[in-house]
């Protein structure tokens, strides 16, 4: 047994954790796989999960809003701008609570339509989701506004906390509706933001930085918050039935106005349309819109080509980007090499002639069927006349929400091998392994209904080629490393460590390429080749050539 498999420092299985995490690895899959890996894993909760880390998250946000009052009470001396500033960062804390803990804010939530967008999640899903996490909000909100009144906190600084309350309260019932709704869209534009810079980092307190900033502008600006204000106005409707009414007149509120504070206007003008415009402006503003972004930027990396690279003698690669949007699961391919190895995204430059995309499991190209000299050079020549679409076979496909036990059972019937995965109109977006799926079964202890699909586990960085490429170039790619052959620069300065004989470096020289390659034109799968039916081709030919 291989001496490295008794080294393992790692236990047998990580310990798992749902509360906002992306799986291993995703980092590199980019923001837009973290976010939508997040946002499906949401909408897999159970519903109790899903109400009670909804009901903490209100309170959260109620304690951000009561250390904001706190903080601004009693600052009437103080430069109007700096005090605004000084509430919002202590408003914060609310929103830090509610991320690095994993609990369901439902301005957050809403960022849950972007697997609706993208075909894997109901609209009937989404909403029953986004309903149970305003409920649970609502309850947390409601409860933290009884436990403070309750707790006498509206009589700091002599009762002018209170009076600050009433004061901000009062303020949110005079906007216009449309004004509140834009307030609203303005507010969760930010929150959004501040949720979506925080997948940039894993530690902390990076995170809780990356997210203080947005909440921040927010806040100081006036924006309005849908949660919170399910937190200020009833716990200011409850407290007017208790301030003092000289000690609202000794600060310019007319006890008169405290009628405003009714459960019909609270919701009438300014929790319906706060609500409304909270979701607009994370779920379409950020969730739809950064999505379209992204997609724009899949497009125009199928579209143009980048510089050509030479790797050796005269072989052509074109790096292009892979077509993703879900979290990345590291190489794999049980028809690989042993040898660890990471490659870019390519694609072999194809050559002028046309392409042949009729599958030819069976047999050889038709330039195949002509006569073979008896010299030994034959051999070459003829292999030369050969493309990839001798080899071109139909493709088992998967798609990116499949299960993971579906996948299995559709590469088992391929033979085992790795299987590509395609989006709508056949485009390839990735490819997996049986070891992708497994790995990803064991990450969730083979459970039946695990929350991984395809896209999460499917790998990203693609090898591709085309039909009329030449069969020769594939052949090298497949079985050499020129690298490790050839180790000199571009210039012919040796890289090598110490000389070693041609015949050395050849058996070293092992190409760690994949088994599978997915055959393409403009993106759109064609069909796949496999590195076993090029050992036949080649036997097939060999047995043609005299001895």
């Amino acid at each position: 047994m291989p001496t490295h498999l008794h080294q393992r420092k790692t236990p047998l299985a990580p310990p798992r954790s749902t509360k906002g995490a992306t799986p291993p690895g995703t980092r590199d899959g980019g923001l837009m796989a973290d976010i939508c890996y997040a946002s499906r894993k949401k909408l897999a909760k159970g519903q109790r999960q899903r109400f009670a880390e909804a009901v903490y998250a209100g309170i959260f946000i109620g304690l951000g809003f009561v250390f904001y009052l706190t903080v601004t009470t009693g600052s009437a001396g103080a430069p109007w701008g700096m005090v605004r500033l000084a509430g919002a960062l202590a408003f914060s804390l609310g929103l830090m609570l509610v991320v690095l803990l994993g609990m369901e804010l439902f301005t957050g939530t809403v960022l849950t339509a972007i697997p609706w967008v993208q075909g894997s999640a109901r609209l009937s899903t989404l909403l029953k989701s986004w309903l149970c996490v305003y409920c649970g909000n609502a309850l947390g909100a409601l409860s933290l506004a009884v436990l403070v009144l309750l707790a006498g906190v509206w009589q700091l600084d002599g009762g002018l906390w209170g009076v600050n309350l009433i004061s901000t309260a009062l303020h949110k019932l005079h906007h216009g509706w449309w004004e509140a709704f834009f307030l609203g869209v303005l507010c969760n534009f930010l929150v959004c933001l501040g949720v979506w810079l925080s997948f940039l980092s894993a530690n902390p307190g990076t995170r809780a930085l990356l997210l203080m900033l947005p909440v921040a502008l927010f806040v100081s600006s006036g924006f309005e918050h849908s949660i919170a204000n399910l937190f200020l106005l009833p716990l200011a409707g409850m407290l007017a039935q208790h301030i003092p009414d000289t000690l609202l007149l000794t600060h310019g509120i007319e006890p008169a106005r405290l009628a405003e504070l009714t459960p019909a206007n609270m919701l009438q003008l300014n929790l319906l349309p706060v609500t409304l415009g909270n979701i607009v402006g994370g779920a379409v503003l950020v969730g739809m819109g950064l999505l379209g972004v992204h997609r724009l930027g899949e497009r125009s990396a199928h579209s143009v080509s980048a510089t050509a690279a030479n790797i050796g003698a005269g072989l052509s690669l074109v790096t292009t980007e892979a077509c993703v949007s879900v979290a990345d699961g590291a190489p794999a391919d049980l028809r690989h090499s042993g040898q660890p190895s990471r490659f870019t995204n390519t694609h072999l430059k194809p050559t002028p002639s046309s392409p042949c995309l009729t599958p030819l499991p069976d047999g050889l190209h038709p330039a195949a069927a002509s006569p073979l000299s008896l010299e030994q050079t034959m051999m070459n020549k003829h292999l030369n006349t050969l493309t990839v679409s001798a080899l071109l076979e139909p493709a088992v496909t998967l798609t990116p929400d499949m299960n993971l036990w579906q996948s299995l059972a559709l590469m088992e019937s391929a033979g085992g091998v790795s299987c590509p995965v395609v989006a709508d109109g056949g485009r390839l977006v990735g490819m997996l392994a049986p070891q992708d799926a497994m790995r990803g079964l064991w990450a969730e202890e083979f459970a039946a209904d695990g929350s991984y699909r395809v896209g999460d586990m499917m790998q990203k960085v693609l090898h591709t080629v085309a039909a009329d490429e030449p069969l020769l170039t594939v052949l090298e790619y497949w079985v050499v490393d020129r690298q490790r052959l050839f180790p000199v620069t571009g210039e012919g300065h040796w890289l090598g460590t110490g000389y070693q004989a041609y015949e050395e470096r050849l058996r070293g020289a092992v190409a760690a390429s994949p088994a599978t390659l997915p055959v393409v034109d403009a993106g759109v799968l064609k069909g796949v080749i496999h590195r076993d039916a090029l050992l036949r081709l080649l036997q097939s030919v060999r047995e043609k050539v005299p001895e």
